[in-house]
């Protein structure tokens, strides 16, 4: 990738020297800063100002007869720093989904592997019509409990007692047996 001039980027300090900072970039390329790019007023220490493994963001100026990048600190300003964390955050995010999405992909195929093919249209039907059957079951217990409790509340709204009425208590899910089920 490769990066124009007038655009804000976050580095790392890498190397500082008495005439300027070495940057390694997000895109892996190393630039420099001049000493006479670091702050607007004159420098005589750069280490007063940066230390190694320090984050930047650094204004591109152009390139050098080496191919390296010029950059600049003075010249950021806070707009373009905002917006280059920003662009770093975002594209950290990214490689991060991707590195997940890539291992998500591997444990797929390990499992497909495994079971030797891919999962059937019929397993899937079989599996739709399983969740169908108990929603259609839970729908009438639900049904059963509104039954059940309907001639104790209809009495409650005619004496008008609804919010003062003391809760019952509804059975567990374990102890009730669908009409028609004998113990054994």
């Amino acid at each position: 990738m490769e990066l124009q001039p007038d655009e804000a980027v976050v580095g790392e300090v890498t190397a500082i020297k008495p005439y300027g900072a070495f940057v390694k970039l997000v895109t892996g390329d190393i630039g420099m800063i001049h000493i006479s790019e670091i702050a607007p007023e004159y420098v005589r220490d750069i280490s007063q100002y940066l230390s190694v493994g320090q984050k930047v963001v650094v204004k591109i100026i152009g390139r050098n007869e080496e191919g390296k990048y010029n950059l600049s600190l003075k010249r950021v300003s806070r707009q373009d720093h905002d917006a280059a964390l920003f662009h770093s955050e975002v594209t950290q995010v990214k490689k991060a989904l991707d590195e997940r999405l890539a291992a998500l992909d591997e444990t797929i195929k390990e499992l497909v592997s495994r079971r030797g093919k891919q999962p059937e249209r019929e397993s899937l039907t079989t599996w739709l019509a399983s969740v169908k059957r108990e929603k259609q079951e839970l729908e009438r217990r639900q049904g059963w409990r509104l039954r059940f409790y309907e001639p104790y509340w209809s009495q409650l709204a005619e004496e008008g007692s609804m919010a003062s009425a003391p809760t019952q208590e509804v059975e567990s899910e374990s102890q009730e047996q669908p009409e028609g089920e004998a113990d054994e």
